[in-house]
């Protein structure tokens, strides 16, 4: 398992007013560059900085946007930033080996020597390396490598499960702590920005990607709050592997709203910020076979009637029989059990 973990960073900046770079003209340069690596694509042999030198650009930056636009399957090169690597070169100097890096950092500075450009940046904890920094108009998108947080495992005795759901009035994550019966449940307004979003898109009055953002930043509070929690109480994150969700999923004739969250839903970035987080922490995060999580009584096993948010467990011996529950909550709880069981954690 990697000691390390990569982080990005979002930095806003002010270059375009900037009178000593035209960050417009120098996005310009680039977005020629990514437009002829996508028309060459087939041609691994003419995707090198020498054939794209007419266009002004720093060669360690027009290298980085060849490789990425000239394979796959892009066909239109849009929204291009400045890709900057830390490159390092050895450079004989005085009959000695020096060795130069294209972005340093010294004092709570960045150097981006190809650019000629410094700024301001403090992550708030130690880092190993800067790997990357892309320049967009309006931001700088750092990458850094950390040293992961070593915790001792065996403290993470106890277990929080966490069921993923997406429907209009349903929280996006429900998460049971199996060791107080505490439940956490999250992210309500999210099914609401999709149909909003959707609406706003059926009658042509939505622009750019508001929606994408406000999602995005809305799963990274969610998986902020759910590691926080577990790393407060020392607990296991437990969850579902993702594996056919959409088909899995409950979807319904005549029901296109459901059908369409189902089918649109970034289950699997949620759950890859919950994962990076808490990895960063040394919290332990396990995935387990899904079947049968929704429709079984997570307190005898038995399989029980769920009709949407709510469950029915129909076993007279448990102690919760014909108590109406909510189906997610339930889910929940059985997700974190399923670890436990031999042969409930997937492979």
């Amino acid at each position: 398992m990697s000691n390390v973990i990569i982080k990005g960073y979002h930095v806003k900046h002010n270059l375009t007013l900037n009178k000593d770079i035209d960050i417009k003209n120098l996005l310009l340069k680039a977005k020629k560059v990514a437009d002829y690596a996508v028309k060459n694509k087939n041609n691994n042999k003419i995707l090198t900085s020498k054939y794209v030198k007419q266009y002004g650009l720093p060669s360690t930056i027009s290298n980085q946007i060849l490789r990425k636009y000239g394979k796959g399957t892009i066909k239109e090169a849009s929204n291009i930033n400045l890709i900057v690597p830390n490159a390092t070169t050895k450079i004989k100097s005085n009959n000695n080996i020096v060795e130069y890096h294209s972005i340093e950092y010294n004092d709570g500075f960045i150097n981006i020597k190809p650019l000629k450009l410094h700024l301001r940046w403090n992550p708030g904890k130690k880092f190993k390396k800067i790997n990357q920094i892309e320049i967009s108009e309006s931001r700088y998108m750092i990458v850094a490598t950390f040293d992961k947080i070593n915790n001792n495992n065996n403290k993470y005795n106890d277990i929080l499960g966490i069921d993923h759901n997406c429907g209009v009035g349903r929280h996006i994550i429900n998460a049971a702590n199996l060791k107080t019966g505490e439940v956490l449940n999250l992210g309500k307004r999210g099914p609401n920005i999709r149909k909003m979003y959707y609406k706003k898109r059926q009658k042509q009055k939505i622009k750019g990607n508001k929606e994408k953002r406000i999602m995005k930043d809305l799963d990274h509070k969610i998986s902020r709050k759910i590691v926080d929690y577990a790393l407060k109480n020392k607990l296991k994150i437990v969850v579902e592997k993702l594996s056919g969700i959409r088909k899995t999923a409950t979807k319904r004739k005549g029901c296109n709203n459901k059908n369409r969250l189902i089918n649109s839903w970034s289950f699997y970035r949620l759950q890859t910020f919950i994962e990076y987080k808490a990895k960063e922490y040394g919290i332990p995060f396990i995935k387990i076979n899904p079947h049968y999580t929704s429709q079984e009584c997570s307190y005898c096993t038995i399989i029980g009637d769920r009709d949407r948010s709510n469950f029915i467990c129909k076993n007279k011996k448990c102690k919760k029989y014909n108590v109406c529950r909510n189906a997610d909550i339930n889910a929940a709880f059985n997700v974190g059990k399923r670890s436990l069981l031999p042969g409930g954690r997937a492979q």
